[in-house]
């Protein structure tokens, strides 16, 4: 395993320096070998490029490329997981869920080489970073430990004292991570818009400041005036690594700037069907992922806007979810990661999303998954939410299809209702 992580970081690093029209022809051999991989081991993409007239297509240039279909999730979703692998479906096999913030929540698998592939790319994102230093991190990071416990990871953890973590929650109150955080010296402080928003709101409140040396964001698209608010008020350049679950820190921001590295062995990124939005140029994200051979996506759609680079070895600025903060009447902020801590092992619905209204009632919405019982299923949701969040005005609704919003290609999983719309 270590051996084979040692050889992606060294490509990964050899890309990053050879000139662009030797990294565009490796890409391209690359791109035919994931293609006839999957259209020779995956029912799905076999049948699909069947069907598109080109299943003994050759892959000789980037106009080939552009005559292969592009991808969804919603065409993935139709069909059973096995249909799309191009191998058997194991308990061996590591599994990431996705949030559904495109449509229905689904989970991709990974071998674990594959997997762990993630971990090199974070290096490659943060050249700075120690493994003999402990970095900050707030979020959710069960579904990580779990996995990392049956790898080698655990090992470096346990036994070498790497990549050692101080993790916070995120129904951690904000107080309590500012007085553990202040008066030190940090390197690394991990976490998403919606914490680092609210983190930057706890310092306000106590007129405090933090000494952080890189703040990394991840999961959500980071705000330019978050962006000012960490430079001051915790001293720190700032970097944004982008990814997806199909394929996590695929790219990451030169500190403090809003242009993009990538991992460019990795993935094949396609910016098509340009559009104007306030007044910048933006195309729908089209990615092939040259490392999950296991379950492919090529030429996958994924529902982000990117605004198109000058050059191939770069990616321009992001334009992916971004995710509101309720305020209940007691004035506790609710976000999307403390939610879905408590709702999502209800299970009962296939997607779900959180609106507050003008009158600050909270609903939430849900596509209930066939057979289930609706009545028991609002009882128990409206127990959780009284056992967690009191009795702030809160009820149910069950919807056949929640309206993904056609500027952006995807729906806030939580919304406060306004009257003024912003559409990116």
């Amino acid at each position: 395993m270590i051996f084979y992580l040692l050889f992606y970081y060294f490509e990964a690093k050899l890309f990053s320096i050879m000139p662009e029209s030797w990294v565009r022809k490796r890409q391209l051999i690359k791109f035919r070998k994931t293609f006839e991989w999957a259209r020779e081991n995956s029912p799905f993409y076999r049948e699909l490029y069947k069907k598109a007239g080109i299943l003994k297509l050759k892959i000789k240039n980037f106009e080939d490329v552009k005559k292969v279909p592009t991808v969804t999730k919603e065409m993935i979703l139709e069909h059973k997981k096995e249909y799309i692998l191009t191998t058997k479906l194991t308990n061996k096999l590591v599994h990431t869920s996705s949030s559904g913030s495109t449509g229905k929540p689904f989970d991709v698998y990974w071998t674990r080489k594959e997997y762990f592939k993630s971990y090199v790319r974070t290096f490659l994102a943060l050249p700075f970073y120690n493994p003999l230093q402990s970095f900050v991190f707030i979020g959710l990071f069960k579904q990580k430990e779990e996995i990392e416990r049956a790898s080698f990871i655990a090992f470096c953890q346990q036994y070498l004292k790497l990549f050692q973590r101080e993790n916070y929650s995120v129904i951690t109150p904000f107080n309590t991570i500012v007085n553990s955080l202040k008066d030190r010296r940090i390197g690394i402080l991990s976490s998403t818009n919606s914490c680092l928003y609210l983190l930057v709101e706890e310092l306000k409140k106590q007129g405090l400041k933090l000494n952080v040396k890189y703040v990394v964001v991840s999961g959500e698209t980071l705000a330019d005036d978050l962006r000012t608010d960490l430079k001051i008020y915790l001293n720190s350049k700032v970097i944004d690594v982008y990814g997806c679950t199909e394929l996590t820190s695929m790219a990451w921001s030169i500190a403090d700037t809003t242009i993009y590295n990538y991992a460019l062995n990795s993935v094949l990124p396609e910016y098509i069907n340009s559009k104007q939005v306030n007044g910048e140029t933006y195309a729908d994200f089209v990615f092939t992922n040259f490392v999950n051979r296991t379950m492919p996506f090529i030429r996958y759609k994924v529902g982000d806007h990117v605004v198109p680079p000058g050059n191939s070895k770069q990616m321009g600025k992001i334009s992916g979810r971004a995710d509101d903060i309720m305020e209940l009447n007691n004035g506790r902020r609710v976000f999307m990661y403390q939610l879905y801590i408590f709702f999502n092992p209800i299970g009962g619905f296939v997607q779900y999303k959180f609106l507050q209204k003008k009158d600050k009632t909270i609903v939430f919405q849900a596509i209930c998954k066939i057979g289930v019982d609706k009545q028991k299923l609002e009882q128990k949701l409206i127990k959780t939410w009284s056992e967690n969040y009191g009795n702030h005005p809160f009820k149910v609704e069950f919807k056949n299809e929640l309206p993904i919003n056609k500027y952006s290609g995807k729906f806030k999983r939580v919304e406060v209702e306004k009257n003024d719309y912003c559409p990116v």
